[in-house]
This record gives C-alpha cells, structure tokens and sequence, in this order.
C-alpha cells in the first residue's frame, strides 16, 4: 500500500505531467516553405485541423508587408506532448515554438483557449488587422469552424442579414431562404441550418402572411 508521502509524489508527478501536455497546439506556415502537399499530410494524420485563409495582408507596425502565411490550429484527441505536436506540424511545414518559453515569456505554440485562438485565424477580435472571410478557413475533421467561432453577437448581427434580405428578396418559405443561402451567403449555415431554423421559417411564414392581407 502507497504511503502519504508516495501519493504525494505521485500526485505532484501528475500535476506537473499535465501541465506540459495538452490537446491543442498552433504555428504558422508559409506556403513557399512547406511541403507542396502540406495540406494532403495533414488529412492523412487524421488530426482535427483548422487551416486559415492565406494571411497576404498583415502588415507590421512599420506598416511593412507580412510575409503571407497561415496559420494552422490543431486539436489532438488526447492531450499530448510538446514534442510530439512539434514533430507533427514541423513535418507539415509549420514553423512552432517547439521549446518552452522561460518564466514570463509568452508560449506562441500551446493554446489555453480553443475558441479564441479559432478566432484569431480571421482576426474577428482585432479591430487593428485585417478581417478574414469566414468561409474561407479550411475544417479538417469533424469542427464546425463558423458554429465554433460565432459569438451571441455575430449571431444577432447575422440574423439581421438574413431577416433584411427576407424582406428584400421576399423569401417567403424556408426552402427559399435555404437556396438563397447556398448560392449567395454559405457564411449563414450555421444559423438557417441549425441553431435558427423555427425563427427564420416562422419569419418566412408571417411574411407569406402579410403578402396575403394585402
């Protein structure tokens, strides 16, 4: 039977194991870098992966082009070493910080916070870069990248869009909304396929209504 002071060293042990494992890791990639498959290598590791769109216009504070890149965040299934995430996306061509940063330096390679780095692929929370188009991030895997990323306000303001070319385009049922968003706005998915369905047919009804009362 394990003694208190063996728990305690185990428990320690484990507590500090975490600490340098975790499931979601990020880099940058630069395309003329990497190999011409990166994307292909990538799919076939079987890794869940948001791929950026190309970043080709970040600028440095200079007001100097950044060199254009992507960036690329991934979530293993279990949480994993530092090493092995470094091995992974430096085989795909991605530039990590693969050793850990000194007391107080910032870790650019371990993410704390999946959603908000998913963020970051477009800059939705900064309002000094360059805004990226959501559609345009690559989803390897089972995430959902547009429901992942949409905040409560995204979701008003995106149904705003919607309700306003409801009215404009007299889309009168869902089956036209959804067409409507397949061949202009595939950004609104999440929203008309989802999470608003019974509010956005609801509005297509009571406007099918209204054209009647007239």
């Amino acid at each position: 039977m394990a003694t208190d002071a063996q728990k305690k060293a185990v428990k320690k042990h484990d507590a500090k194991r975490a600490g340098k494992r975790a499931r979601a890791w990020w880099g940058v990639l630069y395309p003329e870098s990497a190999p011409e498959n990166w994307r292909s290598m990538i799919a076939d590791d079987l890794v869940e992966t948001l791929i950026s769109p190309l970043h080709d216009k970040d600028v440095l504070p200079t007001g100097e082009a950044k060199k254009p890149h992507y960036h690329v965040l991934i979530s293993f299934k279990n949480p994993t070493t530092r090493e092995n995430a470094a091995d992974t996306m430096e085989r795909w061509g991605c530039v990590v910080q693969r050793h850990w940063p000194k007391p107080g330096e910032p870790d650019s390679f371990k993410v704390k916070d999946f959603k908000q780095a998913a963020r970051y692929l477009c800059h939705l929370d900064q309002a000094d870069k360059h805004r990226y188009q959501i559609q345009d991030v690559q989803s390897i895997g089972a995430v959902d990248y547009a429901a992942l990323v949409m905040s409560a306000t995204d979701e008003d303001a995106m149904l705003d869009e919607i309700f306003s070319a409801m009215d404009d385009y007299f889309l009168d049922s869902y089956s036209k909304v959804v067409r409507f968003t397949k061949e202009h706005h595939p950004e609104w998915k999440p929203v008309v396929y989802r999470k608003y369905t019974r509010a956005i047919a609801e509005y297509a009804k009571g406007l099918h209504y209204e054209s009647k009362q007239v």
